[in-house]
C-alpha cells in the first residue's frame, strides 16, 4: 500500500508550468506554518474515558523540501469528552503534482500529554488523506480526514475518525 503513493508521485511530470504566480511560489522550498482545527468521533468501544470524541487546534512549523514533500513538528490542544490532552508530534506530507487543488497524503505521530496524570500520557499515529487549495501567494487552505489511534501503558487502544480544516502559510 505504501508503494502506490510513491509510484504515483514519481510517475508524474516534473516540468509542469504554474498557471498563476501563487502556484509558482507554492512550488518553491521554504518554511511553512500550518494551523488546523480538528474534530473527531470515537470508533468501536467508546465507553472508556477520553474515547467518545475530541476537538481542538494544532499548529505545525516545518519545511517544504520540494514541490511535493513537507515535514515538521507540531503542538496542540485536544479537548476530549472527559479531559484535556496536548499532542506533541511530527508530521510528514506528500503532495501530488497539481495546480490549484492539490491532493496529499499525510502521516503524523507523537505523544499526547495529560498534565493531570502524566502516567496517562499516550502515543498516537494519525495517517490521513486530504486536499489543499492554493488561495493566494504563500497561503493555502487544507481539508483532510484520517484515522487517529492512541494507546498508552495504562490505557487500552482508542481510535477516532478525525477531520481537519487547516490554514497554511509560507515564509518569504
Amino acid at each position: 500500500m505504501l508503494i502506490i503513493p510513491f509510484a504515483t508521485l514519481l510517475a508524474q511530470p516534473r516540468e509542469r508550468v504554474a498557471r498563476t504566480p501563487a502556484l509558482n511560489y507554492d512550488w518553491r522550498p521554504g518554511f511553512i506554518s500550518i494551523t488546523e482545527l480538528t474534530g473527531a468521533l470515537g470508533l468501536a468501544s467508546t465507553e472508556t474515558e477520553l474515547s467518545q470524541y475530541y476537538y481542538g487546534i494544532t499548529t505545525l512549523a516545518g519545511y517544504q523540501f520540494t514541490r511535493n514533500i513537507k515535514a515538521g513538528a507540531g503542538i496542540g490542544v485536544h479537548s476530549h469528552n472527559e479531559g484535556l490532552l496536548m499532542p506533541l508530534f511530527l508530521d510528514f506530507r506528500l503532495s501530488m503534482n497539481s495546480q490549484e487543488l492539490v491532493p496529499f497524503v499525510a502521516g503524523a505521530g507523537g505523544i499526547m500529554v495529560d498534565f493531570e496524570d502524566l502516567q496517562a500520557t499516550r502515543v498516537f499515529i494519525n495517517p490521513s488523506v486530504g486536499v489543499r487549495y492554493v488561495a493566494a501567494p504563500r497561503r493555502a487552505v487544507t481539508f483532510s480526514t484520517g484515522l487517529m489511534v492512541t494507546t498508552g501503558v495504562t490505557h487500552q487502544r482508542k481510535s477516532f475518525i478525525n477531520f481537519r480544516l487547516g490554514f497554511e502559510f509560507k515564509g518569504k
